[in-house]
């Protein structure tokens, strides 16, 4: 019994055995060669000490414990089987020394067995305990084995209580994770609408002076009205009696036309015609209006400066005529839009209410209202004659680079935020957005259904738009090798389309082909803004363009040749801007850097 025990000790771990080879090592994260290693092998060596700690090192103390209890095991077989040894050993000795007869040898054998018993006695009481002992080292083991297997489902419960909570803590984090996302976007948006409140706030209080100017204006246009009307009347009493003379007049003509000879009323009748009397017709008077597009027979070939002036306090950086060439509307770093008179060379009106440059002007097709778009992310709508703004459209998170009416209710509008956004002006807000992928310098309306607009790019791209769709019909990616500038219609031919370009370029393309028709260049020409406004004479027969170095460039749209250099005019190295002709095509006036207007005859 004793040997089979001990040989499923030596099997179950018999030897000497270390309490610290159930102890696996835990390698350090925090030397710096941890951080230097591949993430991977980090990531390995988390997981190996993770398992080292969880399902070796946990129980090191419980497998300590049971090696004792093997040992001491083991040690009470020993001495058992010793004890034994010596129980078979005395008795074989008892054996032998037994005497066969007589009286002395059987006292002295009485003696020796009476000694002999108490020690086998002894070693019996002995043999007793050891094997109480063992049976209690049995239940001990018992008890042992048993405990370490509650301990072992408690374990695996702490374990899967464990993953649980892992699972419950990964959910957690990708919960913050998205809570963080969230607050991000939402701080994004208070920054937005701070920035919208900010220029609201900046537009108040340009509304508020506006308004207190206005309102004193008001005052003196009621006096002025008071005085007016007073004229009016006398004017109408004045007019009423001659008109009651002129009738009492022709009333005697027409009693002595019957006594008079036809030779006399045909002299009376021509006198009558002739009277210098007014005869007012419903008090409206009759508009004079020049129509849009009516030019002479022949553009202007500028030669030189005629007017020269100071536009703005800071650099130009846009122009823009109205239809019938008599106003000219400028855009510059002072954050303001200047109305002029081209004929008197006089200003008109200033338009205020952007807090950062204007870089864009366009008159609405009626001449009514000015579009500004400027680098505080929005765009703003004027009243021509009154210089109120009327609407200010925001949406854009970026720059907005230009604006063109596609008729009086609606706006189209190009930013650096590659969006270009479409606009409602009756109700004020953005009916579509349209994601170009790149920053959008300049765009025009196209003709046909007025819904087709086509837009230029940081990216050397022309983009063609349905803008009911809001997707691309038709992309050109290589038509430049520098970002486009500008974009200008035909005047003449409405399927012909002008681009200027950063590599020193203009090209005309036609919008149903999508091929380049005229490429215009010149040693002299160096296209130095990403601003540049390149210009179509009303005619279609000349190409101009600002340089870098203030000359103005023109071509002959038909063959591509220069036509005119125009040099020494604007500062040198101030780079001209924009130039355009007037729609009656008899006016060229140009601006550059220096914040010079120059109007060329």
């Amino acid at each position: 019994m004793f040997s089979s025990q001990n040989n499923s000790y030596m099997m179950m771990g018999g030897g000497n055995i270390n309490s610290n080879q159930f102890y696996s090592p835990i390698i350090s994260t925090s030397a710096q060669s941890f951080n230097s290693i591949a993430e991977w092998k980090r990531d390995i060596i988390r997981q190996l000490n993770n398992r080292n700690q969880n399902q070796t090192n946990n129980y090191s103390e419980f497998m300590r414990m049971y090696t004792e209890l093997l040992k001491r095991e083991r040690t009470l077989n020993d001495r058992t089987l010793l004890y034994e040894k010596e129980i078979v050993s005395l008795r074989n000795e008892k054996k032998i020394q037994q005497p066969p007869s007589g009286s002395s040898s059987k006292m002295e054998s009485s003696n020796r067995v009476s000694g002999m018993g108490s020690t086998i006695e002894e070693m019996e009481q002995k043999l007793f305990k050891l094997q109480e002992d063992l049976t209690n080292s049995y239940k001990r083991n018992a008890d042992n084995a048993s405990s370490i297997l509650l301990l072992n489902d408690k374990n695996k419960d702490l374990q899967n209580e464990l993953m649980s909570k892992e699972v419950e803590i990964e959910r957690i984090r990708s919960a913050i994770q998205q809570d963080v996302e969230t607050i991000k976007k939402l701080e994004m948006a208070v920054i937005e609408k701070e920035t919208v409140s900010q220029i609201i706030r900046e537009e108040l209080s340009s509304l508020q002076a506006e308004f207190l100017y206005n309102e004193g204006k008001v005052v003196k246009l009621e006096q002025e009205n008071s005085s007016l009307v007073e004229r009016w009347l006398r004017k109408k009493n004045e007019e009423a009696s001659k008109m009651n003379e002129a009738n009492d007049f022709y009333q005697k003509m027409v009693e002595q036309r019957d006594s008079t000879p036809a030779k006399v009323v045909t002299q009376l009748s021509e006198a009558i015609s002739n009277l210098p009397v007014k005869l007012p017709e419903n008090d409206v008077p009759i508009p004079i209006t020049l129509e849009k597009g009516v030019f002479s027979s022949e553009a202007m070939l500028p030669s030189k400066a005629k007017k020269r002036w100071t536009g703005h306090s800071s650099e130009i950086y846009c122009m823009s005529f109205n239809s019938i060439g008599n106003l000219l509307a400028t855009g510059g770093g002072d954050k303001c839009v200047k109305v002029w008179d081209v004929i008197s060379g006089q200003q008109k009106s200033t338009l205020l209410g952007a807090s950062q440059s204007i870089v864009s002007v366009s008159f609405s097709p009626n001449d009514e209202f000015i579009l500004g778009t400027s680098n505080d992310n929005s765009a703003r709508l004027w009243n021509t004659e009154l210089g109120r703004s009327r609407h200010t459209l925001t949406g854009h998170i970026g720059k907005v680079y230009t604006g063109k009416f596609f008729n009086a209710n609606r706006v189209v509008t190009g930013s650096h935020d590659r969006t270009i956004k479409l606009w409602d002006l009756q109700k004020g807000y953005c009916t579509r957005t349209i994601f170009c992928f790149s920053s959008c310098n300049d765009l025009v309306i196209l003709g046909g259904s007025g819904n087709h607009l086509a837009s230029g790019h940081v990216d050397h791209s022309v983009r063609f738009w349905d803008s009911n769709a809001g997707e691309p019909t038709q992309v050109l990616s290589s038509i430049h090798e520098g970002q486009i500038t500008s974009i200008t219609n035909s005047p003449t031919n409405s399927n012909q389309i002008l681009t200027n370009s950063r590599d020193h370029t203009l090209k005309i393309i036609d919008i149903r082909t999508f091929d380049t028709i005229r490429t215009f260049k010149d040693p002299e020409y160096r296209n130095g803004l990403n601003w540049t406004k390149a210009s179509w004479s009303p005619d279609g027969r000349y190409i101009a363009s600002g340089s870098i170095d203030g000359s103005i460039c023109i071509w002959d749209a038909s063959n591509g040749k220069t036509v005119k250099v125009l040099t020494k005019v604007h500062n040198n190295g101030s780079s001209v801007c924009c130039c355009s002709w007037s729609p009656l095509a008899n006016i060229f006036v140009s601006a550059d850097k220096d914040k010079n207007i120059i109007q060329w005859e």
